[in-house]
């Protein structure tokens, strides 16, 4: 199915019009492919930020943030815990949380709790005898 897209206006000084006209043309692009991609993936790159932000928070599950941003979920988890084990910890307990209260199910957050604390416990470093 062929995706109907919509006409947006730009304003740029002279040069930022140089600047993309010059890149659309090193990409081997039309003005409007250039900034339509880049448009995008900068949109992108916004959404993902907030999404992960607001996920921290408690404000909203990845799924919820999925069908408001029309990201997948995916995108926005990694987004959310790049980098930081600890971090990734945090945000899997928190969707484990979402879950336990939205199915009235304490066992299910425990069992993440459980899950968590076995990997932090084969993560730590052998003790020295």
């Amino acid at each position: 199915m062929a995706m109907k897209k919509k006409t947006v206006s730009v304003r740029l000084d002279d040069d930022a019009k140089r600047r993309v006209d010059l890149a659309a043309k090193l990409l081997g692009q039309s003005v409007g492919a250039f900034l339509g991609k880049s448009g995008e993936e900068r949109a992108r790159q916004v959404l993902r930020t907030w999404a992960a932000e607001q996920h921290r928070r408690g404000e909203a599950s990845f799924s919820e943030l999925a069908q408001e941003t029309g990201l997948g979920v995916e995108e926005i988890m990694e987004s959310a815990g790049v980098g930081d084990r600890e971090e990734g910890f945090r945000i899997f307990l928190a969707s484990c949380r979402t879950i336990a209260e939205s199915q009235g199910n304490s066992e299910f957050l425990r069992l993440g709790e459980e899950a968590v604390n076995s990997l932090r416990a084969e993560m730590l470093p052998p003790a020295a005898t």
